[in-house]
């Protein structure tokens, strides 16, 4: 499967969010935790060795049309 180099970062960043606002009570919450730490170093070891399999980021084009029609409101 492959990713976008942005698309890891942001999932990085979810993953992240998710770890700061857990609270730690009991042993399935201590095993959420050990399971989304592992997931973020995963992701962070595919930025970090930028495989084949990554993709780069494509920004979707604009129409020229929306901006005529934009125009004439």
């Amino acid at each position: 499967m492959a990713l976008s180099k942005q698309s890891i970062e942001t999932l990085v960043d979810l993953v992240e969010i998710k770890i700061s606002y857990m609270d730690v009570l009991d042993r399935d919450d201590a095993k959420e935790l050990r399971v989304l730490e592992r997931c973020r170093d995963e992701l962070k070891s595919f930025t970090a060795t930028a495989t084949a399999d990554v993709v780069p980021f494509v920004r979707a084009q604009r129409r020229a049309g929306i901006r005529a029609d934009l125009a004439a409101v």
